[in-house]
């Protein structure tokens, strides 16, 4: 086409400038005036009708009054950002869309908000514009033309269409063209309102969840057919994230995972790093905006709520008894009234932090039970005691739950607490300690028995009073003053007599005389009868043994009934004696090793305690070729479990009688932590006087060196016993 240069073209600068006050006017004009082009009018430049048609409408245009005319390069530019528009809407880019139109424009958000409905009401739209008009001018631009519509409805699928007629004016800024105003009918909406519907928001939580991730949900079927949406996720706490669920199915229903974490009550929740921070109780929100409400047509912000609850940290108790205390000790010094014993119990749990005091309950092996007040050391949630009032004495009554311990004897104590948020939401757990045990502190009694009797002092059936040196010594006693005390006194021939003794000074009991004669042997009628010759013993049960054993028997040699003086006829000279046989070689007996451990759990020894605790542990050689000795020593070895770390230690166990040999109490060495935390800094110390447990699961095994081992030389016999401490 061959364009007029000597056609001018309307003036439409000035509509370019206040396009949207005269938007509907200009396009009113424009549709009846032809707009010159590079000097030839185009009153119809498109697609409709033929070339020779728009050739004979540009021949009978009536040319237009002086103006700077429009050039090939705006057509082109026009041609290429309407065509951009279109692409952008049936993609449904409502950003890009929204920058091309005048945010003056009449009707203007009432277009973004169709354009936003059909973007996911709408599934591969695709628009075309047929019987084309443009007219151009420098600034101002004008399209009628034909639409159609067609599209799937995300919902069903179904296929729908879309027609009508529009003009279309558009503005120009610069390089930018941009629409101003739309008569007739819009292509940028749908004829009818798209279905609304108010949106629904879940979090759904694994039952009692603490820190485990939760699960987002949202269901509007206004959003059918999106791959994606985006939500938000706050907390009462601070912590704010923002989320992108994916689509479950093509009905609406969207899904995402957002993961947690706890920090203590002293953190502080980051926004904006792909997790939700909870700290103590906590409130966890999710919401969206939902752009269309049923009720109201209008978007608002629709949202659900869970509460994680703060699980809390299993609380931490530490206990031991503290110095040398005994029960001798604490009786003596208590003198029948109220004492101080020496105990230290602590309990680490960062959920009581803040509190001034915290009540635990301390239970003796013997049946008494106090609640005791534990004092806040710092504000961390650490609670403290050192020791605990008590009566002590051999004639204390144990009255429970009375504010004072009521200690009768050597006992053992252990601690408990219930605490309520253990590290599982809803339960409670009861946390205990073993504190270890009060030695008795008693002293084995001494027996002393002498007695000579032969057949000239004790007559056949006749019941004398043979004189004797019987006496128990046992400081112990002063603390009962028992009347009298009883010793059994036996012969090697079959009898035996239980004697009273009577008191003979301060913790001393004696007797100078026991009945006896010749005869049958009838225990325990009175009398020690002698149906023969033989050798005589005592022997007292001490019930105030040392520290870890119960009762003690303690026996002794008397003497023996012999022969008295005969005058014996004279009697021929006798042949020599034949040499004696040489003695048997005596039978070797292999030792036997006996070897238990008490009160040795997790905590005990503490963590907390940097220093070696007494605790019980039951170790017993018994080897009658060592009858002979005082004690003897074992080897003791500890592993480790974890680290494989060794303690080795050496013990010496005395004599408890003649080739019985025992321990029961051995000092043993917690795992150190620091101030606030239970790493364990683990390090043991062979030969240090302490058997060094090292946290968690430890070997000990004891060894006992026979130095008489059957068929000579010697042989270890060993036990082991495994603890967690």
């Amino acid at each position: 086409m061959k364009y007029n240069n000597t056609s001018p073209a309307p003036k439409l600068a000035v509509f370019a400038k206040k396009p949207l006050r005269v938007a509907v006017a200009m396009a009113c004009a424009l549709a009846f005036t032809a707009v010159s082009f590079n000097g030839v009018t185009l009153a119809q430049v498109g697609t409709a009708g033929s070339r020779e048609e728009r050739q004979s409408d540009a021949r009978n245009v009536t040319p237009n009054a002086s103006a700077k005319p429009a050039t090939p390069a705006d057509k082109a530019l026009l041609d290429v950002q309407f065509q951009a528009l279109i692409d952008a809407y049936e993609r449904g880019d409502v950003g890009f869309f929204q920058a091309k139109i005048d945010p003056g424009m009449p009707g203007y958000s009432r277009v973004l908000d169709a354009m936003r409905r059909d973007a996911t009401s709408q599934t591969r739209p695709r628009l075309l514009f047929t019987d084309q008009t443009w007219s151009i001018g420098e600034n101002v631009a004008m399209l009628q033309a034909v639409f159609q519509k067609r599209y799937f409805d995300a919902r069903n699928l179904n296929p729908e269409l879309v027609t009508g007629r529009v003009v279309i004016l558009l503005s120009r800024d610069g390089d930018l063209w941009r629409i101003s105003a739309i008569t007739g009918d819009s292509p940028f909406e749908s004829r009818a309102v798209a279905p609304c519907h108010t949106g629904t928001v879940r979090i759904v939580s694994p039952a009692n969840a603490n820190a485990e991730p939760l699960f987002v949900e949202i269901d509007d079927a206004d959003l059918a057919g999106l791959p994606s949406i985006q939500a938000d996720v706050i907390t009462d706490r601070g912590d704010r994230e923002f989320i992108t669920l994916n689509a479950l199915n093509p009905d609406g229903l969207f899904r995402a995972q957002v993961n947690a974490r706890r920090l203590t009550a002293q953190g502080a929740a980051v926004a904006g790093n792909g997790q939700i921070e909870l700290i103590g109780d906590a409130v966890v929100t999710a919401r969206y905006n939902d752009q269309c409400v049923a009720i109201s047509r209008n978007q608002q912000i629709v949202q659900a709520s869970d509460t994680r609850r703060d699980p809390g940290t299993l609380g931490q108790f530490a206990c031991r008894m503290g110095g040398n205390a005994t029960f001798v000790s604490l009786a003596t010094s208590s003198n029948g009234g109220a004492t101080n014993v020496p105990l230290t119990i602590e309990l680490f749990d960062p959920d009581l932090a803040g509190l001034p005091s915290i009540d635990v309950l301390l239970r003796t092996a013997s049946g008494d039970s106090e609640i005791v007040t534990l004092g806040a050391s710092g504000n961390l949630g650490r609670f403290l005691t050192t020791s605990v009032p008590a009566r002590v004495g051999g004639n204390v009554v144990v009255g429970a739950r009375n504010g004072t311990l009521d200690i009768g004897a050597a006992t053992g104590f252990t601690v408990e607490y219930l605490d309520q948020r253990p590290g599982a939401v809803g339960r409670t757990q009861l946390v205990t300690s073993d504190c270890g045990a009060l030695p008795s502190g008693y002293q084995t009694a001494q027996l002393a028995c002498n007695i000579n009797a032969n057949t000239n002092t004790v007559a056949v059936g006749q019941t004398t009073q043979l004189p004797i040196s019987l006496s128990v010594t046992d400081p112990d006693l002063t603390l009962g003053n028992p009347a009298f005390v009883n010793v059994t006194v036996r012969n090697s021939v079959g009898d035996s007599e239980t004697i009273r003794l009577d008191p003979a000074g301060s913790g001393r009991y004696a007797t100078s005389s026991v009945s006896a004669r010749q005869g049958s042997a009838a225990p325990n009628n009175g009398v020690l009868e002698f149906p023969s010759l033989g050798s005589i013993s005592a022997e007292y049960l001490d019930t105030t043994a040392p520290s870890g054993v119960a009762s003690q028997v303690v026996g002794v040699g008397c003497g023996a009934f012999t022969q008295g003086v005969i005058v014996p006829p004279p009697a021929p000279p006798a042949p020599a004696p034949a040499p004696p046989a040489p003695p048997p070689a005596p039978a070797n007996n292999l030792a036997t090793l006996q070897f238990s451990v008490f009160g040795i759990g997790p905590q005990s020894p503490s963590p907390f305690n940097s220093n070696p605790v007494q605790g019980v542990c039951a170790i017993t050689v018994s080897d009658p070729d060592l009858a002979g000795q005082g004690s003897v020593s074992v080897d003791v070895r500890a592993v480790q479990q974890s680290s494989g770390k060794v303690d080795t230690e050496v013990l010496t166990l005395p004599a408890l009688s003649p080739g019985v040999f025992s321990r029961t109490s051995c000092s043993y060495q917690g795992y150190v932590s620091g101030a606030q935390s239970v790493a364990a800094v683990y390090n043991p110390v062979p030969n240090n006087g302490s058997i060094n447990l090292g946290g968690g699961s430890t070997l000990i095994t004891v060894s006992f060196t026979d130095p008489n081992a059957p068929g000579g030389g010697s042989q270890v016999v060993s036990r082991s016993v495994t603890v967690n401490n």
